[in-house]
């Protein structure tokens, strides 16, 4: 019965254009023709994103055969049956289509590679792996998500806005490529789920470095907003002080900009704190540099303390 089981799946992977087995075996399976995705708000609003291409598609060819009929190139009767084909057409695409996807919650990769808007709520533990196949991909948003790599987004060279939640990434470098980039909301809050709030302290490393983003000529609105924990230091008993200078790196978008540090003092170079009791967990401080209204960089750090 297990190995009459496992045949199914294989003859229906297969079928479906799937890779499955060991290395040895999904080399001699041809390249998928569907994707996976496993946050069911990925899955659902690449549907819809699929939809609209097939339906702005379907409205263009309507479009098209209106405006033969309008100049005289086919008769009504023409028109009427060409329309017939039309929607005969569409409505078999859209059967199977969500067929395919409501039975195994798959869409074709060249349906894919076509949608060219994202937005989604994303689950707390999400990842965007899969979203180099969109290769038209111009806008990527959505709330939740959380993401410790924007790594697959480095590859879509069409995308004009991202806004997105993160967390764990020291540098955009990621972004360095995307020379048709207009927009870049992003939010670090620090922590990795909602429990960890309660602490107070945070757990993901901190965005200090963003000046990858400094070639991205055409940046028009760029907001930043980070908090997360730098990398410990160890400070001897007895230790009453600590400066550390310039810990932030804003992009070029920023030239000529004052940066506002806060932490035992307000300065524009660096931090300083004073007074210390030797019982700190953590130095806290907090940066904000803009110019204009849609150019701001700011956030709020930790960095933890190894007494000894």
């Amino acid at each position: 019965m297990k190995k009459s089981v496992k045949s199914s799946m294989i003859v229906l992977a297969l079928g479906l254009g799937l890779s499955i087995g060991t290395s040895e075996e999904v080399e001699a399976v041809a390249e998928p023709a569907y994707s996976y995705f496993n946050d069911i708000g990925v899955r659902v609003s690449l549907f819809s994103g699929v939809e609209k291409v097939y339906s702005d598609r379907y409205q263009a060819e309507l479009t098209e055969l209106s405006e033969e009929y309008e100049n005289g190139l086919i008769t009504g009767e023409e028109f009427d049956k060409l329309v017939d084909q039309l929607n005969e057409k569409d409505e078999k695409s859209f059967l199977e289509r969500e067929a395919l996807f409501n039975t195994y919650s798959l869409l074709k990769k060249d349906d894919i590679k076509k949608v060219t808007h994202f937005d989604t709520d994303f689950d707390e533990y999400s990842s965007l792996t899969g979203f180099e196949q969109m290769e038209a991909l111009e806008q990527v948003q959505g709330e939740g998500g959380k993401f410790n790599s924007f790594r697959e987004l480095g590859e879509l060279k069409k995308l004009k806005t991202v806004m997105l939640e993160a967390n764990n990434q020291l540098t955009l470098n990621s972004f360095k490529q995307l020379t048709n980039l207009e927009t870049i909301v992003l939010w670090f809050d620090g922590f990795e789920n909602s429990e960890e709030r309660s602490s107070r302290e945070y757990t993901q490393a901190l965005t200090t470095d963003i000046s990858a983003l400094s070639n991205l000529d055409k940046l028009n609105e760029l907001r930043i907003n980070a908090r997360g924990r730098m990398a410990t230091i160890t400070l001897k008993k007895g230790t009453t002080s600590y400066q550390l200078f310039d810990p932030i790196v804003p992009s070029k978008q920023f030239s000529g900009a004052t940066m506002k540090y806060s932490s035992g003092i307000e300065s524009s170079e660096w931090l300083e704190w004073n007074d210390l009791k030797g019982d700190e967990k953590y130095l806290e401080f907090s940066w904000q540099i803009e110019k204009g209204q849609n150019i701001s960089y700011s956030g709020e750090g930790q960095i933890p303390i190894r007494w000894k």
